[in-house]
């Protein structure tokens, strides 16, 4: 039961972000254009960057706690999330420290703007860095909170925040101050309220509030931790490598075009993130059982439904973003623009997407060293590959370098997990529980494109065709799950005995 609730929290959260990052960017490019949205997407890009000074904690405590949980070892996890919590403060005054000092230098050297002034540029980089402190601790304590299974009080506190951080935000841009100032110091606000509410319900969750603070206990987890941050490292210069280098090559407006693409893509994020914060302590639970057979149950069960439901999302971006992108935007001009990136990003993305599962196996089964042996390849492949697409072809070549990645990254990744980790993860899963949900709702998908391509459809038609032929590829997919069929047939028979006639 707790499983399901925390499938249905973490997804309810992750749909809840995405909708309002798509509900407030009509306003935000109404209210501030398009350059100060590209300084937003410079600062998303900043976010992820430095997200290497973690240093794979956030991920090694809720691998702690979830398996202190399992060995009765409550106080020991008490005790680290407390002493980490104390370097995680640390680490923010430095994070602050560092960008307000080289604000200047990014702001007239790095960013090219046209028609915001270098000094107003400077200012909104610098209140980035006081942003980047507030927000700083919540992936620790998100951590906590995965590793207790309490995702649902984690994805509550982070709706309810993130929606009224969303509408201050435009309530102030439109009757207030319409600054790119003064967006980050609403949202600065906002990411530390948050902060201050998750430390308590991750204390509270872990228990033993007593428990000391144990520096010299670091050194039993450091191992797995640097294994991590390696990956992190690895994980955010593959990922971010495309962004940083077209907020370098290319001029802050096309820049800005790039990062509303991205945005649009990251839908795929209401499954994949709140999947992965799922999978991961429960495949870490029964690893630490030793009850393989049943992790490799759940991992091919798992799999297929994920497969299913992420394919289907990423061919309806992918088969009908332009109309997409007018519905949401408005701005036929700026859906032509971005809809030749989303085709390729959500390819690249998707695939990525159901790479998680050999991922959080990885990291359950304590092989940290293969992730980042695998991240360390694909970047030997992925920065000659970028940098020559992006010098040649722009934000078009950013995004098909994504794309090309995503397909090695998934066979690469895909046999370096079979061999090295689980037989049950290899090509056998990849072609059983990856590939063949992908064909069963590419055929939903390509009617729904033909229907549209033979009429002239407006683009809410167009976005409604999408939607259902998505809606049929998931109805239909599901049924290839053996843990869906076994749901259906429960509800069906508690339903039979509730209405006998």
């Amino acid at each position: 039961m707790r499983l399901a609730w925390n499938i249905a929290a973490a997804m309810a959260n992750s749909v809840v972000l995405v909708l309002i990052n798509l509900i407030a960017l009509p306003f935000y490019l109404r209210f501030l254009g398009m350059e100060a949205y590209g300084l937003i997407g410079f600062y998303t890009t900043l976010q992820a960057v430095l997200q290497v000074l973690d240093l794979g904690l956030a991920p090694t405590v809720s691998r702690e706690i979830a398996h202190g949980a399992e060995t009765e070892q409550q106080r020991r996890s008490a005790s680290l999330l407390r002493t980490l919590g104390l370097i995680y403060a640390g680490v923010a005054v430095a994070i602050a420290t560092i960008v307000v000092l080289i604000a200047p230098w990014i702001g007239a050297h790095w960013l090219q703007a046209k028609a915001l002034p270098e000094s107003v540029v400077a200012q909104a980089v610098m209140l980035m860095g006081v942003n980047l402190a507030c927000r700083w601790p919540i992936s620790l304590y998100q951590g906590a909170l995965i590793g207790a299974h309490r995702l649902a009080r984690a994805a509550a506190t982070s709706m309810t925040v993130n929606i009224c951080a969303a509408i201050t935000t435009i309530a102030v841009l439109a009757w207030g101050m319409r600054s790119i100032r003064a967006f980050f110091v609403v949202q600065a606000g906002f990411g530390l309220l948050q902060v201050i509410v998750l430390r308590v319900l991750a204390h509270n969750a872990v228990g033993e509030r007593d428990a000391p603070y144990d520096f010299g206990d670091l050194r039993r987890v450091w191992h797995f931790s640097a294994w991590m941050s390696g990956i992190a490292t690895t994980s955010l210069v593959f990922t971010q490598l495309d962004k940083v280098l077209l907020s370098r090559l290319i001029d802050l407006g096309s820049f800005g075009h790039y990062m509303l693409a991205v945005l649009l893509v990251s839908g795929l994020s209401v499954l994949t993130v709140p999947t992965f914060n799922v999978i991961f302590p429960k495949f870490t639970t029964l690893h630490a059982r030793g009850d393989i057979a049943s992790l490799a149950t759940f991992y091919s069960d798992t799999s297929r439904i994920f497969a299913v439901a992420v394919f289907a999302l990423a061919l309806a971006l992918a088969l009908h973003v332009e109309a997409i992108v007018t519905l949401w935007t408005a701005r036929p001009d700026v859906a032509l623009q971005v809809a030749p990136l989303v085709a390729l990003l959500v390819v690249g993305s998707a695939l990525n997407a159901v790479m998680n599962f050999p991922y959080a196996l990885q990291l359950a089964f304590g092989r940290p060293r293969i992730p980042f042996a695998i991240n360390i390849s694909l970047l030997v492949l992925a920065l000659p590959t970028i940098v020559w697409l992006a010098r040649h072809y722009g934000a078009i070549g950013g995004a098909l370098s994504w794309a090309l990645l995503g397909n090695v990254y998934l066979f690469v990744g895909t046999i370096v997990t079979g061999r090295r980790v689980a037989s049950f993860a290899g090509i056998g899963w990849l072609a059983r529980d990856i590939l063949v949900p992908l064909a069963i709702v590419l055929m939903p998908a390509l009617l729904g494109l033909w229907v549209t391509r033979d009429a002239i459809l407006p683009p809410w038609a167009e976005t409604m065709v999408a939607m259902l032929a998505a809606c049929v590829g998931v109805a239909v997919g599901a049924s290839y799950s053996p843990f869906a069929r076994r749901q259906v047939l429960i509800f069906l028979r508690r339903y039979m005995r509730l209405c006998p006639n």
